[in-house]
C-alpha cells in the first residue's frame, strides 16, 4: 500500500452525498428561520413572556431573544449561502458556533421554570453585557461614562424585586458551556432529521477551529495527501461535519422561534 493512503482521512463519497442531500432537506427550515427571526412580535402583556417583560423592566426579555434569534439566523444564512458554492477551510465554524450559542442563550431564557427566574436570567445577561460594553467603551473611546453605572444600578434594582430569587444571583456569570449544557438537557438531541449533534458537541468542535487549536484541527479537518511524498499533506474541511453542525444549529434556532411564539400566547395563568 502506498504510504500516502494511510494518511488519507478524507470522507468517502457516501458521506459527501449525504451532506449534499441533507443540505436540501434543511432548505425549508432555513427559509422559515430566516423569515420568522425578523418577524417576532412584542408579546401581549397577558402572555407568559409579556409578564416576564414587565418584571425585567426596560431590559425586556423578548427584545433580547429577538436579537439572539436574528444573530443566529444571519449566521446560518451565511453558512448556507457559502455551502452552495464553496467550503472554506475555517470560516464556517465560527459562524455556526455563534448561531448555536445565540440560539441556546435564547432558549435558556425562555426555558425558565418561572417568570421570575426568566427575568433573573435576563438581568444577569444584561449585567454581563453591560460590563463588557464598559470595557469596550473605555478601549475605543478612551474615557469613562456614567451610563454603565446607571444601567447596572437599574438592572440590580429590578433583580432585587424578583420573588424567590436571591439577590446574589445577579452577580452569577452566564457561561456559554453551562447554558448550552442546560439547553441540551431540556431538549435532548434525537440524532435524527435536522437534530444531528448535541449543542455542546457543535459548540466545542466549532470553538476548537475558531481558536485555531492545532491538536483538535488534526482530527476535525481532513488530511489530503496529494503533496509529493515527504511533504506536508493538505487540509480540507469535512463537508459532512459542516452540514451536520449547521443543521443542528438550525434545528435549535427553529426551536427557539417555536418556543418564543408559544411563550407569547395570551394566558391567564403563569404555567
Amino acid at each position: 500500500m502506498d504510504p500516502r493512503e494511510l494518511l488519507d482521512t478524507r470522507e468517502g463519497p457516501d458521506l459527501e452525498e449525504w451532506a449534499t442531500r441533507h443540505l436540501q432537506v434543511t432548505k425549508p427550515t432555513m427559509l422559515r428561520v430566516a423569515r420568522k427571526s425578523g418577524e417576532l412580535a412584542v408579546p401581549p402583556a397577558e402572555s407568559w413572556l409579556g409578564r416576564v417583560d414587565k418584571k425585567s423592566g426596560i431590559f425586556t426579555t423578548s427584545e433580547q431573544v429577538q436579537l439572539l434569534a436574528q444573530v443566529a439566523a444571519d449566521n446560518l444564512r451565511a453558512v448556507n449561502t457559502s455551502l452552495k458554492t464553496h467550503v472554506p477551510l475555517f470560516a464556517l465554524y465560527s459562524l455556526t458556533r455563534s448561531a448555536m450559542e445565540a440560539s441556546s442563550i435564547g432558549l435558556w431564557l425562555l426555558d425558565a421554570k418561572s417568570e421570575d427566574l426568566a427575568a433573573s436570567r435576563t438581568l444577569r445577561v444584561v449585567r454581563q453585557n453591560n460590563e463588557s460594553d464598559r470595557i469596550l467603551w473605555k478601549t475605543v473611546v478612551g474615557r469613562e461614562t456614567t451610563r454603565h453605572d446607571e444601567r447596572a444600578a437599574r438592572a440590580r434594582s429590578l433583580h432585587d424585586r424578583l420573588d424567590g430569587i436571591h439577590p446574589s444571583n445577579f452577580e452569577m456569570a452566564v457561561k456559554s458551556t453551562a447554558v448550552i449544557t442546560s439547553v441540551d438537557a431540556k431538549h435532548p438531541c434525537e440524532s435524527k432529521d435536522l437534530d444531528v449533534f448535541p449543542g455542546l458537541e457543535v459548540w466545542r468542535l466549532c470553538s476548537a477551529v475558531s481558536h485555531a487549536n492545532q491538536m483538535s484541527l488534526m482530527n476535525i479537518l481532513e488530511r489530503n495527501p496529494d503533496a509529493p511524498l515527504g511533504q506536508a499533506a493538505r487540509r480540507t474541511s469535512r463537508l459532512s461535519y459542516i452540514v451536520a453542525m449547521h443543521s443542528s444549529a438550525l434545528h435549535r434556532s427553529n426551536l427557539l422561534i417555536d418556543i418564543y411564539l408559544h411563550r407569547s400566547r395570551p394566558r391567564r395563568t403563569q404555567k
